[in-house]
């Protein structure tokens, strides 16, 4: 995980460094719905995510740039570039009467990007973003048990999708998935004592999956 921290350091320096030219860099903040899969959390029981009282949802926010390179020869309107997201947080909610799963996914994003501008003010970005997790939360509430708490450190994913920016306004579109290792807190013994155990159904044995599909809206500068 190391290695991946200075991997994206460098990479964020080195954008700001070579990009320069006819497109601008920008930056931008902006938030949205974000809406969990029927595999979230390794649950892969179709009964299960059928039942009519479940419910999945959660919201999502970043602030990150695009560094544009310009010096690369590429067709008019058309640019390669760096996208990296500084901060990225979604919260989830999956809910039902009887018990609650509430979800924080705190971490960043970096990875290639490729921009279109057909005509003045309106840009069409593509992307593919590694997604390093540093810290995840998850607090788990039944009717019986009560409430538990897990704790991840060091999760990875990665994010793929568009945005459309027309001057300041930006609307994106993403499917976002990261792999994250929750271990059970135990307050009454005031240590950690076990990993959460999901069905798994990706194969991924070591942490439970949290795919998720984003809508969002913001600001660009």
């Amino acid at each position: 995980m190391k290695k991946i921290v200075v991997l994206l350091f460098l990479m964020t320096i080195s954008a700001g460094v070579f990009s320069q030219g006819d497109f601008d860099n920008t930056f931008y903040l902006r938030f949205g719905y974000s809406k969990p899969t029927a595999k979230y959390l390794g649950e892969d029981d179709k009964d299960f995510w059928d039942d009519a009282d479940f419910k999945r949802n959660g919201i999502h926010f970043e602030l990150g740039q695009i560094f544009i390179f310009n010096s690369l020869a590429m067709a008019d309107g058309l640019r390669l570039g760096l996208n990296a997201d500084y901060l990225s947080l979604y919260y989830h909610r999956v809910n039902r009467e009887n018990s609650k799963r509430n979800i924080v996914l705190f971490g960043s994003k970096i990875g290639p990007s490729l921009s279109y501008s057909p005509v003045d003010k309106l840009v069409f970005d593509t992307y593919f973003k590694l997604n390093p997790v540093w810290i995840s939360t998850f607090i788990y509430t039944s009717t019986s048990t009560g409430d538990e708490f897990f704790l991840g450190v060091m999760g990875i994913g990665y994010s793929a999708g568009i945005n459309v920016r027309y001057s300041i306004l930006m609307v994106g579109f993403e499917f976002n998935k990261s792999w994250n290792k929750f271990q059970h807190y135990d307050s009454e013994a005031s240590e950690f004592d076990g990993d959460y155990i999901g069905n798994r159904s990706d194969g991924n044995k070591d942490a439970s999956p949290t795919p998720s599909f984003n809508i969002t809206i913001g600001l660009a500068f």
